[in-house]
């Protein structure tokens, strides 16, 4: 049982937070929970203790454990949208419609496993059982709507066959999200930045392959690399 000081001391924190603050620090902290140890380290009430206020009061804002996850997943997906956002804006400009749009195709698989590797904790929340994401809620993530317009963008550069565009999200994700799995567990030479890098590379290459049915597809697309007129700075 907490003691007259210490019981005035959480009440004078608590006041401290209004309009939604305790929510968000409470999210912040169970953030950090999560990186810090993984879902094994992550519960309500360690949150509330670290942020300086009682269980109640973070009763307040969130029903339960799963609760508070569940806004620990939707950070941690607004953050991964960040991450490819920024690839696809350092992705070099080129006047060939078809090595753009395969680029920024590419770029989005760069980012995501840029992020994997920074956040693998995260990550792992992020698509675990307990997060809760269905086939009905991933779709509607921003990082699947990125692939979407990029898979698009492949359609209409006369690319990618139309009756090819059905269901492509999810073969690009599985081959992405693999090799984030895989990268972040550091099996064999993808523990490496170096060669994680350059596998990255080739992997992507063999899912844009399979993607717009093109057998000579590195080879093609080496081929506009060396039309590349600029690269743009990530700001």
């Amino acid at each position: 049982m907490a003691t007259p000081s210490k019981a005035k001391k959480k009440a004078r924190v608590e006041r401290r937070y209004h309009h939604g603050d305790l929510r968000n620090a409470l999210v912040e902290q169970a953030l950090a929970l999560v990186e810090g140890g993984g879902i094994e380290r992550f519960s309500l009430r360690e949150a509330a203790r670290l942020v300086g206020v009682s269980a109640n009061a973070a009763y307040r804002h969130f029903e339960d454990k799963s609760d508070l996850l569940a806004a620990v997943v939707e950070v941690g997906f607004r953050r991964q949208e960040r991450y490819i956002l920024e690839a696809i804006a350092a992705v070099a400009e080129t006047a060939n419609a078809g090595a753009a749009a395969v680029e920024r195709l590419k770029a989005t698989g760069r980012g995501y496993v840029r992020f994997a590797v920074r956040h693998p904790e995260l990550l792992r929340v992020m698509f675990g059982s307990h997060a809760g994401l269905d086939a009905q809620g991933f779709p509607h993530t921003a990082g699947y709507g990125l692939l979407s317009k990029a898979l698009d963008a492949l359609v209409a550069a006369g690319l990618m066959p139309a009756e090819r565009r059905a269901g492509a999200e999810l073969k690009a994700w599985t081959v992405v999200h693999g090799f984030a799995m895989l990268a972040i567990q550091g099996a064999g030479p993808l523990h490496a930045d170096a060669k994680r890098s350059a596998l990255l590379e080739e992997a992507l290459d063999y899912a844009c392959t399979g993607l717009c049915g093109r057998l000579d597809f590195p080879a093609w697309r080496r081929s506009c690399a060396a039309r590349t007129t600029k690269r743009r700075r990530v700001p």
